[in-house]
């Protein structure tokens, strides 16, 4: 520090002060330019560069560094006694003694802010203005004394319940090393409700928090204001997107034995279907009957949605023999109706024709396992939601547990609420019902006004998820945030302004909120939204303005977040092609579970269970259990993957009905570690690593886990090539 930035000193030290070195390796610095008081100076200094011993450098430099700060010292001393500040502690005095006569008095130079830190001493940095506690312990080597305790304190917290919650989640899942588990005969392992809510507070969400919808006229009201009416299946099946090239044609079946087959358009076939045509060789074959016997079937189900789709989700709360799945699929490009030509569609309103698809499952009982994918009953297209909005963007069934009863379902079976983001920039929730009355087995239904409709002015909506029964929040393209409260809308009075009013519009985000998801059911008013800005933000809904943390900043923003009940934690897939974790408690820190072998664009995180399913650009679909490495940072993750889909663009040949594409389903991987702790592993040539750009059709685009106990470990996984392929993974 220079002598000129301090006030002037009363007193002098009578020690001889002696100028600062410098040392200057350019090769054409000339002795004049040098800043020295002496030419007698040069010629040392010129030995003292010959010299190429590094101790005899660092000494000699430890020195001068030394003399400098005991110089600074006196400096600071002098200012002290000049304008009466730098009273002294006993502890500063043994600690930093100044030089000077016996008359002199002691005085520090620790709090003085010109001061930096001896770079030689073990004193303590000056207080920075503005510095504060997170209130967490920060972390430690996973090594020291009591690192484990604060590891976990960091994560779930020090309250006692919070301890139990973890103890309980531990026991339950992590000995899971990739696949979800049945629920064994006593529930302590396996497949179980979160712990975050007791077994009570569930039924007491599932009746009476559904009241406002049974008892309080909001079921009457909703359906008053949504407008429907049939369709023939001649005008429905102009509302579903088809892709030009039907049917598919998929080859599938074990590694090396694969089959051709061509599954058209709105149809399924069963997995099984490829194994035992596999089987089938393997036994005409006398010389190979082992491997015949290791080609055991596939619980699950191929279906064809038409094009290619964009969202899958299971419906929640059907604990019996029936589960519902809900598909929106992506505009052709072959279709005139869909501007093709705007240069910024997520910021541009577009309606045109489109539809949701709700497919049924059926389910079986088998010898020591519970809810398998029945094999002998065909899933089927039970209802299309035609609508003119345009495309289903996103589509969120109210997660909240609800009992169905008997006087809501009067001609037909209510699944549920559908909140959805379609691309006019409009969030709509759609009360769906299947009409009993139809005798047809699929159902379309033109949808002209929906339950509940909303839009912040001046900007379109991106995404949606439920907070409550009643609560919706809702992303949008302008970095906003906005809550809206369907319950206040449902009972109002006939002449109330058909607009509702959000109860929060605020920003988050400096642009575009891609995803969005809440802590549910741990803590509902926690908020993580994500954004091309890079940043993931978790934000109390409680005060907005105030109460939020920022992660570090990524080049390429995740494209879905998720809430992890059993971890505590989000989950999402960031620009490493690693799904990491970032803990409610240590937001700032995120932790890498799991290695994908390409860019993340699918995620699904399961509600029963603690597993989780990413989709990646070239296909491949993997599984793990994230909570091992969470909890055991020392502990090696293993991840599963499930199947590759690879996709083959060709030109059109004599008599070929699929214009030359081919869909490959590759199967029967060994599982492997995930090498979290190592780099990217992406291809570099002279230093620059190379990015390798995917088929749009060969891309997995979308998960969804099982909602019940019964059947958690269903998973449905959606392909840009119109495929979804619908199995059971749990063991």
């Amino acid at each position: 520090m220079s002598r000129e930035g301090l006030p002037g000193s009363v007193r002098r030290s009578g020690r001889a002060r002696r100028p600062t070195k410098k040392y200057d390796n350019e090769a054409f610095t000339t002795p004049d330019d040098l800043d020295l008081v002496s030419e007698h100076e040069v010629e040392p200094r010129q030995r003292l560069e010959e010299n190429s011993g590094d101790e005899e450098f660092n000494e000699i430099q430890a020195g001068e560094e030394a003399d400098d700060l005991e110089g600074l010292q006196e400096d600071v001393v002098s200012s002290a006694e000049s304008d009466g500040s730098g009273v002294p502690t006993p502890d500063e005095a043994s600690d930093d003694v100044a030089t000077g006569s016996d008359a002199d008095p002691i005085h520090t130079y620790e709090d003085d802010p010109r001061v930096r830190k001896n770079p030689f001493g073990s004193r303590p940095q000056p207080r920075v203005d503005g510095m504060h506690t997170r209130g967490i312990a920060d972390q430690v080597n996973n090594s020291a004394k009591g690192a484990k305790s604060i590891h976990n304190y960091s994560l779930f917290g020090s309250a006692t319940e919070d301890l139990i919650h973890m103890a309980r989640s531990r026991d339950q899942w992590c000995h899971e090393a990739m696949l979800p588990r049945r629920p064994n005969e006593s529930g302590t392992t396996g497949m179980h409700h979160p712990f975050s809510r007791t077994e009570e507070q569930r039924q007491l969400e599932a009746t009476v928090g559904w009241d406002w919808y049974y008892n309080h006229g909001g079921q009457g009201h909703l359906s008053k204001v949504q407008a429907a009416y049939p369709l023939s299946t001649e005008e429905g099946i102009n509302y579903v997107p088809r892709s030009s090239h039907a049917p598919r044609t998929i080859f599938m079946g074990p590694y090396g034995r694969q089959s051709r087959f061509d599954l058209p358009s709105l149809r399924s076939m069963p997995l099984n279907e490829a194994w035992d045509q596999a089987s089938h060789q393997a036994n005409a074959n006398s010389f190979e009957p082992e491997r015949a016997k290791r080609y055991r079937g596939r619980h699950g189900w191929m279906l064809n949605a038409g094009t290619g789709v964009r969202c899958v989700e299971w419906a929640p709360n059907h604990i019996g023999d029936t589960q519902y799945l809900a598909i929106s699929t992506l505009q052709p490009k072959s279709n005139k109706s869909f501007n093709h030509s705007k240069s910024s569609p997520a910021f541009t309103a577009q309606s045109f024709p489109s539809s949701i698809q709700i497919w049924s499952f059926s389910s079986t009982e088998g010898p020591g396992r519970k809810s398998l994918l029945n094999p002998d009953s065909s899933p089927c297209l039970r209802l299309v939601v035609c609508t003119e909005w345009g495309d289903a963007k996103h589509l969120r069934w109210c997660p909240m547990p609800r009992n169905f009863r008997k006087e809501g379902q009067e001609g037909g079976t209510s699944i549920g609420l559908l909140a959805c983001v379609w691309s006019d920039g409009y969030v709509r929730v759609l009360d769906i019902s299947l009409d009993h009355s139809t005798t047809e087995d699929t159902s379309f239904v033109k949808f002209t006004t929906a339950a509940f409709t909303a839009k912040p002015s001046s900007t379109l909506c991106t995404c949606v998820n439920w907070l409550s029964p009643t609560d919706l929040a809702v992303g949008c393209a302008n970095g906003y945030v906005a809550l809206w409260s369907i319950y206040p809308y449902a009972t109002a009075p006939s002449s109330a302004p058909s607009a509702p009013k959000a109860a929060l519009y605020t920003q988050f985000h400096a642009s575009y909120v891609s995803s969005l998801s809440s802590a549910y059911p741990l803590a509902p008013h926690l908020l993580a939204t994500t954004s091309p800005s890079g940043h993931l933000r978790l934000t109390s809904l409680l005060s907005p303005q105030t109460d939020f943390v920022v992660s570090t900043r990524l080049r390429h923003p995740p494209s879905h977040v998720h809430f992890s009940e059993p971890c505590h934690a989000f989950i999402a897939v960031d620009e490493t092609e690693s799904a990491r974790l970032w803990p409610i408690r240590r937001f700032y820190s995120p932790l890498s579970v799991l290695r994908c072998p390409s860019q993340g664009i699918a995620l699904g995180v399961g509600s029963v269970h603690a597993s989780v399913i990413v989709g990646c650009a070239d296909g491949t679909v993997c599984v793990s259990n994230p909570m091992r490495k969470y909890l055991y940072p020392k502990l090696a993750p293993w991840q599963c993957p499930v199947f590759k889909h690879d996709f083959v663009r060709g030109g059109p040949q004599a008599g070929s009905r699929d214009g030359g594409e081919r869909v490959r389903i590759t199967e029967g991987f060994k599982v492997q570690e995930a090498g979290v702790h190592k780099g990217p592993g992406k291809a570099s040539v002279e230093g620059v690593v190379m990015a390798t750009i995917y088929e749009e059709e060969g891309q997995v685009r979308c998960a969804s886990w099982g909602k019940e106990l019964e059947v958690g470990g269903w998973v449905a996984v959606g392909m840009g090539s119109g495929l979804v392929r619908v199995e059971d993974l749990a063991i």
